[in-house]
């Protein structure tokens, strides 16, 4: 029996950052990338969905007037820094954050965690591990200084939301604060946002 083609040739189960720009845009919005390995996305549910375009909004009122230019965007690829050869990571790694606060880019630029002050995602029970493990030491490694994680229940309604700060070292996480009922926090760049766990929840 022939091998299969990883075995003499690991690299073919990695893509590339050319190889992810050149698929289908229905295909990339399907995947995320980790050190050049595809990672498939469950779709997300309805109260998820309402969950996320809730609190993009409430986050986009909260941008201050006057100071830098801030957007707040959900589900946009989010390119990890290509300054990771001194970390030993040189492939290629795209996040998508259920979403991004970041300062304002330019043209058409790529978004990249560099860009990112706030990352938020929304914990549903089948990305838990992800949320709380992957990706929360990822966001910390690439010095986004804030990271809010809304947790929900089995039935998909808010039972929390925790928000990570970084440390001292700016490596890592600690947890700042969890939330209940009401999500009431300042954010970077003068940013203030409360918000009711019943309002995110909302039709």
């Amino acid at each position: 029996m022939p091998l299969p083609a990883w075995a003499t040739d690991p690299s073919s189960l990695l893509i590339t950052r050319e190889e992810y720009e050149a698929l289908p845009a229905e295909v990339c919005k399907t995947i995320e990338v980790v050190d050049g390995s595809v990672i498939f996305c469950e779709s997300p549910s309805p109260r998820h969905q309402r969950v996320q375009r809730n609190l993009t909004r409430a986050l986009d009122n909260a941008r201050p007037t006057g100071g830098p230019c801030i957007d707040v965007l959900p589900d946009t690829d989010m390119y990890y820094l290509e300054d990771h050869a001194e970390r030993g990571k040189s492939r290629f790694t795209m996040r998508r954050p259920d979403i991004s606060v970041l300062y304002c880019l330019e043209g058409n630029a790529k978004l990249t965690s560099a860009n990112v002050f706030t990352a938020v995602e929304i914990a549903g029970s089948d990305s838990q591990k992800r949320d709380f493990q992957d990706k929360k030491a990822e966001y910390a490694g690439e010095r986004i200084p804030v990271y809010l994680v809304v947790v929900l229940d089995a039935e998909d309604l808010i039972r929390s939301v925790e928000e990570y700060r970084l440390d001292w070292s700016g490596r890592s996480y600690q947890l700042a604060a969890v939330h209940y009922d009401v999500l009431d926090t300042d954010l970077p760049e003068g940013m203030k946002l409360k918000v009711a766990f019943s309002e995110l929840e909302s039709v």
